[in-house]
């Protein structure tokens, strides 16, 4: 039997595509606020709570964020780094400088983080309203 070149490129396409399939995604738009203010910049990272499958973040730009995130009940992690001095790159007098970063939130936003969120396949809103005290 000889099959035609669209015929093969097709069954083809039906194979790789029905294998690189990914996790279901949902879209995720949220709102992040520290004592009532945008948050000006930092980022936010989902992880799965069972430790199992992908994880997935974005940068947060003026209080606001948006992302492709895996479908799972996710623990939420947020972080906004300032700037807090500056160094040399290197222990020699001609070494360039660069900046000392410290996370400016408290760690119960992100390494003891207990936020969490159950993404959902569509699009889902949602609105982080954090303290600094």
């Amino acid at each position: 039997m000889h099959l035609r070149p669209p015929i093969v490129l097709g069954l083809c396409l039906l194979i790789v595509g029905g294998c690189t399939r990914g996790p279901a995604l949902g879209t995720v738009n949220g709102e992040v606020t520290l004592d009532g203010h945008p948050l000006a910049k930092g980022h936010i990272e989902f992880s799965p709570v069972d430790g199992q499958g992908q994880t997935g973040g974005a940068l947060i730009e003026g209080g606001r964020f948006s992302a492709q995130i895996p479908v799972a009940k996710m623990k939420v992690a947020i972080h906004s780094p300032k700037i807090v001095g500056r160094r040399k790159e290197y222990d020699t007098p001609e070494s360039p400088w660069e900046d000392e970063v410290a996370e400016s939130l408290p760690t119960r936003y992100h390494v003891n983080s207990e936020l969490t969120l159950d993404v959902k396949p569509g699009a889902q809103a949602v609105k982080y309203e954090l303290k600094s005290k």
